[in-house]
């Protein structure tokens, strides 16, 4: 600020600014610039079927100072659900803490052929049969206490310890989802915990359908990236719109540094990329020069007669 001749900007008057301007705005800002974004990595060779994987994150708050927060009586808290595509979340909803995962995700719309990942939280047969009948593939863990009969075992060796098409046998499972299933019950070999995995793709060896729920990870790396670079743990205003505001701007800012980060040609990290915008941001430099090196021309000069 200093830099540019002025004073120091107070937190309340932030606070102010945020609690009245929209943050509608801020909202369809970021599906725009995840819109034209996402076009431009489309042109980059795709896996198929296209993997999105859903989760949430819980950013704790405290109840007296964010009373709209809901989740415990002296503890507010906001969920962020989302559905992350590659590196990019194609998806966010914004709720209170008690907003359960389940319900947040029942309006959502999946294209056929999408390859959904999420964990037990989301275990809703209804809802999966709804996803099955749209052509929507999905992996997922069993319940252990999930009631189940086995119609066919495959041949399982090695970490796969059962591959089994089975059939829900509870009168609310069956009644919830009629058609088969498969449970792939996986052992890993680095930890030794097990895994009972259930999904509709019958196509897929079980090493596959292990692999596939392994990239759940992914958005766990990216909700602890957001928290740790991103400042949405500290909030400069207290109203909803505020938070609403301050957490749209993070998300437009990572899609940002994904978009330098893809047009690059250094090879920086979302890291190295964030300490570049902070350390030159009121800087007047070329910044594709700098992203975008040319290399030396080394040719001869031309000799003319």
């Amino acid at each position: 600020m200093l830099y540019l001749g002025l004073t120091t900007v107070k937190r309340s008057t932030l606070a102010d600014a945020n609690q009245q301007r929209p943050a509608v705005i801020f909202e369809k800002t970021y599906y725009k610039l995840y819109e034209r974004l996402s076009a431009e990595l489309a042109t980059q060779p795709q896996e198929a079927p296209k993997i999105k994987i859903i989760d949430s994150t819980t950013i704790d708050l405290c109840a007296s100072v964010f009373p709209w927060a809901k989740f415990r009586t002296r503890k507010g808290a906001i969920k962020l659900h989302t559905v992350l595509t590659g590196m990019l979340p194609q998806c966010v909803l914004v709720t209170d803490g008690k907003t359960h995962d389940r319900r947040a995700v029942q309006d959502l719309h999946f294209n056929p052929d999408d390859l959904l990942i999420f964990d037990r939280a989301y275990l809703d047969y209804a809802w999966l049969y709804r996803l099955h009948q749209g052509g929507v593939w999905f992996v997922t863990r069993l319940k252990t206490n999930s009631c189940y009969e086995v119609i066919q075992d495959r041949a399982a060796s090695g970490p796969v310890l059962a591959d089994q098409i089975i059939r829900l046998s509870s009168p609310q499972g069956q009644a919830c989802y009629p058609e088969l299933l498969r449970r792939v019950h996986y052992r890993d070999p680095e930890t030794g915990q097990e895994y009972a995995f259930l999904t509709n793709r019958l196509d897929l060896s079980a090493l596959e359908v292990a692999e596939l729920y392994r990239r759940r990870w992914q958005i766990e790396l990216f909700f602890k990236w957001i928290k740790q670079n991103l400042k949405i743990k500290a909030f400069y205003g207290t109203s909803k719109n505020a938070v609403l505001i301050q957490i749209w701007t993070a998300l437009i800012a990572y899609l940002l540094l994904v978009w330098l980060k893809f047009k690059s040609k250094t090879g920086w990290g979302l890291l190295e990329l964030t300490r570049l915008a902070q350390t030159m941001l009121l800087e007047r430099m070329d910044l594709w020069a700098m992203l975008c090196p040319q290399p030396p021309d080394n040719r001869q000069p031309l000799l003319f007669n």
